[in-house]
């Protein structure tokens, strides 16, 4: 997490070095106590009148976390800063977002509503949140930056630069990504290709039912918001290469790639020794060691320049629609 911070960092620095005169980007620093009673307390250095940016992405242990967050905006408000940004490359929680189910919490809208309402948080981004409607627990609204660009001109330039489209496709997992998802394949020029399932539980063992589209002999990107487990996505691979299919690549935004049943090492091995060819994800959750164990098959995607040029916008006032364009990636 402090490496993201630091890459932000320098990124924010970058694009504010031009109004150097107005404003001076420094690194805040916070420091947390534990008392033997294991109650924390989180000090921060001096943010009078200043804008502060807090960047908070989900990471192990994920519940100590949020209370350390609240713990640290509890602590920003008391020092009266000019006003607060909370940044989320990938927000705590955010799964866990309807009632489905009789008796369970519902922490990805009680998460908005306590830094709304105990912590008077007014300005959240959300970096492609596991469904957009999540922004609207915020009030006001959330911010909604997509990473989706940044796969999409991947693509175009390490694999279409030598595969031709035609060779291609670009693949559906489910009938949610294929409705989010919908412009990639004509902003590529690359035929869809659709994986129909059922799913009866929260697993991810869901039962494919029908594959549809050309895929035999192509190139095949699955396209998708995270992975998580990847046992999803190896069946998928599997499938696709039962069909013929050239190869299979994976590109997910969020590479959360946790298993409670598994070890991370056991984690990355099942990966790297599935059907699936390449693993493209950014970092917007921290990989730490994740990639020492992949064995070369994870390609990574630095978020920062994208969270960077966020930030400055949020800053600044300027819209944020522009980085919405699947070409946007030029724009910083």
């Amino acid at each position: 997490m402090e490496d993201l911070a630091e890459q932000v960092e320098a990124e924010l620095r970058k694009r504010l070095s031009i109004y150097s005169n107005i404003f001076a980007v420094e690194a805040g620093r916070h420091t947390i106590s534990t008392f033997s009673n294991q109650n924390m307390e989180v000090q921060v250095d001096n943010v009078r009148d200043h804008v502060v940016v807090v960047l908070h992405t989900q990471t192990p242990p994920v519940s100590d976390h949020i209370v350390e967050l609240l713990a640290l905006l509890d602590a920003i408000n008391n020092a009266h800063p000019r006003q607060t940004f909370v940044v989320f490359p990938y927000m705590p929680y955010s799964r866990s977002d309807r009632k489905n189910r009789p008796r369970i919490s519902v922490m990805g809208q009680r998460l908005p509503e306590i830094l709304n309402k105990v912590l008077n948080v007014r300005r959240v981004m959300l970096l492609e949140p596991h469904d957009p409607h999540i922004k609207q627990y915020f009030v006001p609204t959330a911010d909604e930056v997509p990473a989706l660009p940044m796969l999409v001109d991947y693509i175009r330039k390490e694999y279409l630069s030598i595969y031709k489209p035609e060779d291609c496709a670009v693949v559906f997992a489910d009938s949610s990504a294929a409705k989010r998802f919908e412009e990639v394949p004509s902003s590529l020029g690359i035929e869809p290709a659709y994986i129909y399932k059922s799913r009866t539980d929260h697993s991810e063992s869901p039962t494919v039912k029908v594959v549809t589209g050309n895929v035999k002999d192509k190139h095949c990107f699955i396209v998708d918001d995270e992975i998580l487990t990847g046992n999803t996505v190896l069946k998928d691979a599997a499938i696709l290469k039962e069909r013929g299919a050239g190869s299979v690549r994976m590109l997910a935004v969020h590479g959360v790639l946790l298993d409670q049943k598994l070890t991370t090492q056991e984690l990355m091995s099942k990966l790297a020794e599935s059907p699936v060819d390449e693993f493209v994800v950014t970092d917007s959750v921290p990989l730490m060691d994740k990639l020492d164990y992949s064995n070369g098959k994870i390609k990574v995607i630095r978020i920062a320049p994208l969270l960077g040029e966020t930030c400055k916008r949020l800053i600044l006032g300027e819209s944020l629609s522009e980085l919405h364009r699947l070409e946007a990636e030029s724009a910083f």
